[in-house]
């Protein structure tokens, strides 16, 4: 079958594309999630259309079993091995194996398919990667010395600083104030990354509280898988708030819950919370005079026993007049009872 390929200049890549068979190409450890489904359909469409991207190559170790390895475009290998395609377009990536892993990781990370988990994935392997350059050539010096030294560096843009155990709390709070006090890394992380400073920090923590409780291995159960695929999972506000449950065993007892909802029962987080039993279910909000009446008895509990004298005789003039008996009946009965003495 004939291949359509791309021109250079829109691949953007100086090397000629070679057909390799998808057979003979290891996928080797991967960032992100496979997804059978979009592979049979990208499959499919090569079938009938032909290929318009190649795949990214590399050479793969001496004496492993396959001739390369993988360096973006698993769905389209896979989904050329559904349909039997015998040859797939690829260009040989040039460099280490850290920069082919950066180029799976920024070629993925703006996919308009990709959800929060997924992109969660991609952004931690970034970081990964340009942390271990912000600390290059910095050893025996404290991540704020560090920080502190590089952050008015005309290459800060290419130094990110994460450290997830020493630092999750500050993470954890969100708080760009108190990161850039100490750093002063994250704008120009963020910039480079293509996404705002609250976005890194969001997926970050996703990354730290939601994807490596769920298992980054796919293997696990599918439990990360299940958890994407769920509509709450499809929302960056709705597994941030997930990450936010601090004990942990509760944070994975709701990620289960989650996951294993097959039939998307469970609307929010706080269902899943309830569910599981980490809080007790509210009464739905009062709507109407019941929610008058429920303020009103709300601010008449607040008044004082003098405040209360004070204000007998305008409370008695705003009664409706239908209801003065009643009032008065009422009154009546507690005066009956010993009350009021």
């Amino acid at each position: 079958m004939a291949l359509r390929e791309k021109s250079p200049a829109v691949i953007n890549h100086d090397d000629q594309a070679i057909l390799v068979d998808p057979q003979d190409i290891d996928d080797g450890p991967r960032i992100g999630l496979f997804w059978p489904e979009k592979a049979d359909a990208i499959g499919a469409l090569m079938k009938a259309d032909g290929q318009n991207e190649p795949i990214k190559i590399r050479k793969n170790s001496k004496g492993a079993e396959k001739t390369w390895l993988l360096v973006t475009g698993r769905h389209r290998k896979h989904g050329a091995i559904m349909h039997g395609i015998a040859q797939i377009s690829a260009l040989v990536a040039k460099g280490s194996a850290e920069r082919c892993r950066e180029i799976e990781a920024s070629e993925n990370m703006d996919r308009r398919d990709i959800g929060p988990i997924e992109k969660a994935m991609f952004v931690r392997a970034r970081a990964d990667i340009y942390e271990g350059r912000f600390f290059d050539g910095q050893k025996g010096k404290s991540a704020q010395q560090v920080g502190q030294s590089k952050r008015w560096s005309s290459g800060a843009s290419q130094n990110v600083l994460i450290d997830d155990e020493k630092h999750a709390d500050l993470e954890a709070d969100h708080s760009a104030a108190t990161i850039a006090g100490l750093y002063g890394w994250q704008d120009d992380a963020a910039e480079a990354m293509g996404m705002s400073s609250r976005s890194l920090r969001d997926y970050l923590f996703i990354y730290r509280t939601v994807v490596t409780v769920a298992g980054t291995d796919e293997s696990q159960g599918g439990r990360v898988h299940a958890l994407a695929r769920h509509p709450l999972g499809k929302k960056r506000k709705s597994v941030v708030e997930i990450g936010k449950i601090k004990n942990t065993e509760a944070r994975k007892a709701v990620i289960d819950l989650i996951a294993s909802d097959h039939d998307h029962q469970i609307a929010n987080v706080n269902d899943a919370k309830i569910k599981w039993g980490l809080k007790p279910a509210r009464s739905p909000a009062p709507e109407g005079q019941s929610k008058y009446m429920a303020n009103a008895t709300a601010n008449l509990d607040r008044l004082t026993a003098s405040s209360w004298i004070s204000l007998a005789t305008v409370i008695a003039e705003k009664i409706k007049p239908s209801a003065l008996q009643a009032m008065r009946d009422a009154i009546d009965a507690r005066l009956a009872a010993g009350e009021g003495k």
